[in-house]
């Protein structure tokens, strides 16, 4: 792995960039009147550690936003982007084509192994991705003679984005409020979690809503009037929920009965993180429209992707207004960011990282789960490199993100769980020190009480 570093900024310049973060940038999913985490701005990174202005380091166990998937510094990455940017920075995939966007698409269709999902649409981030999977499913629907078929089934705690419709998607209230009247035509079954019980608790039972639920909601909606059933492999935001074995296998077959597209989210789940290069890849289905974002740019291009059936392509061929997709992006399949793409692929393969991914994740895991013997967890859960420790309250889990920061390990709180996603170039040794400080953050909560 070749990376590189930047060095931090003095003292003066912490207190200009706190003072001019306070005053002009708008952070996102933050609140208002915050200068980042304890006046944390980031400057430089290499590996799996980022570097602040004021000299502090972190081992990011969340890879920023969970898609830093190969670290930071990586020159040949960067000098692959830098050489396409050189030579043709972009031109528009509007009748029109570039090497680095081809080259991309024909990668992916070989990663999916299958013949049929094979064709690929660029956009830049998983919401465009996954709005785009939304309006190629009502269109191809509607080229095949049935515009009837509108609504999209999803899962109440999954997530798919911040724009419009997939905010509509998802019954996560930080995602609607304040966001009516949302898209209408999207329709929620319960997903197959609990939060009130977990298998270390045997006085707690129950028996999470399984595949059944999701027939439940399509029968309750017309069969006839659903487009696509858009799901996550694992809930990422909900707090990292994988689905269970045989679910997916049974909502394939729900879709073929009644004549319904499968849409698999894999924003988060793609290109590895899970330890296979897709997430469905560990349920022996396949979709009919799969999403990329996250691991597919790796934190170093804004690309992601919407890969559909030849058969789902060819119906758009009818579209009497263009003979072909009425929707685009003036700098979607950005050429640098493709090419940006490709060397990530590049280094995933080159590396073993998809294994290392399944190797290092499991290995964390086992680790992990020694902790649901401690009073305050309530559930360790994950697939590959992507895990979540829940804890019984929302105070606690947050008292263990913050402890595990100031003992220089970023994770990420969502809801009651801490959970991890660093990147796939972390360490046997950086795994067992993600694993140090979680236990002893947890530990001290005895303190807390």
């Amino acid at each position: 792995m070749s990376t590189q570093t930047l060095p931090h900024n003095n003292g003066t310049d912490v207190a200009r960039l706190l003072a001019d973060d306070e005053h002009f940038l708008w952070h996102s999913w933050s609140p208002s009147g915050t200068a980042g985490r304890g006046g944390m701005v980031v400057t430089g990174g290499r590996g799996c550690e980022v570097t602040t202005a004021d000299g502090r380091t972190f081992l990011d166990a969340r890879a920023g936003m969970f898609n830093a998937t190969l670290g930071y510094g990586r020159t040949d990455v960067a000098e692959a982007m830098h050489a396409q940017a050189l030579q043709l920075a972009t031109y528009t995939l509007t009748q029109a084509a570039t090497v680095p966007a081809i080259e991309l698409a024909r990668r992916i269709a070989g990663l999916t192994g299958e013949a049929e999902l094979s064709r690929t649409f660029f956009c830049h981030s998983g919401s465009e991705a996954n709005e785009t999977a939304v309006k190629v499913a009502r269109q191809f629907h509607a080229l095949r003679g049935e515009a009837g078929r509108r609504t999209i089934l999803t899962l109440a705690d999954g997530y798919h984005g911040s724009t419009l419709a997939t905010a509509a998607m998802s019954q996560i209230p930080a995602a609607r409020a304040g966001n009516h009247p949302l898209p209408a035509g999207f329709v929620h079954a319960p997903a197959p979690r609990c939060a009130e019980c977990a298998a270390r608790r045997p006085h707690r039972t129950c028996t999470p809503p399984g595949p059944e639920a999701i027939e439940q909601a399509l029968l309750a909606a017309g069969p006839e009037t659903v487009a696509a059933i858009v799901l996550e492999p694992v809930l990422g935001v909900a707090g990292v929920w994988p689905l269970p074995a045989g679910y997916l296998r049974r909502v394939r077959e729900l879709c073929d009965e009644y004549g319904v597209l499968l849409v698999l989210d894999e924003v988060m789940t793609g290109i590895g993180r899970t330890g296979t290069w897709f997430g469905y890849q560990h349920h022996g289905i396949s979709p009919d429209i799969v999403t990329l974002c996250k691991g597919l740019g790796a934190a170093y291009a804004t690309v992601s992707s919407v890969t559909v059936r030849q058969s789902v392509y060819e119906a758009f061929a009818a579209d009497p207004l263009m003979g072909g997709l009425r929707h685009g992006f003036t700098t979607g399949g950005h050429a640098t960011a493709c090419a940006g793409a490709l060397a990530v692929l590049d280094a995933v393969e080159r590396e073993g990282l998809v294994a290392g991914a399944a190797r290092t994740g499991a290995q964390l895991l086992q680790r992990l789960a020694k902790l649901r013997s401690l009073p305050a967890v309530h559930d360790v859960r994950g697939a590959g490199l992507l895990l979540a420790v829940e804890f019984d309250t929302v105070e606690q889990a947050a008292l263990v993100d913050e402890a595990m920061a100031d003992d220089g390990v970023l994770a990420r709180l969502q809801g009651a769980a801490v959970t991890l996603a660093p990147p796939l170039v972390l360490t046997d040794e950086q795994a067992e020190r993600i694993a140090d400080c979680l236990e002893r953050a947890a530990l001290a909560l005895d303190g807390n009480r």
